[in-house]
């Protein structure tokens, strides 16, 4: 009688670990994280241009969408201040 408890309490115990482990992603699914060349880079487009920002590094990329040819390509440097600015507004910002 004492063997019959014991081994009915460990079935019980084993397989309230496995319901434990089986029921888990569902209540806390794993996170994933995708990498690739793209993963910091942001999108926008209107007017026939596509605009890509890559958020990692400010860099700007202003692309024609009916050649496909970079248009600009410039760096944030500073938030606020305009990516698109002649040689005279340089001078100003040095």
């Amino acid at each position: 009688m004492r063997i019959d408890l014991y081994t009915k309490t460990i079935l019980t115990l084993i397989a309230l670990l496995l319901g434990v482990v089986a029921l888990k992603p569902i209540f806390r699914p794993d996170t994933v994280a995708a990498q690739s060349d793209l993963s910091g880079v942001q999108f926008s487009g209107s007017g026939g241009e596509l605009w890509a920002v890559d958020t990692r590094s400010g860099h700007v990329w202003v692309y024609d969408v009916k050649s496909g040819q970079v248009l600009v390509k410039r760096n944030i440097v500073k938030i606020g201040m305009s990516l698109f600015h002649d040689a005279t507004e340089d001078a100003k910002v040095k």
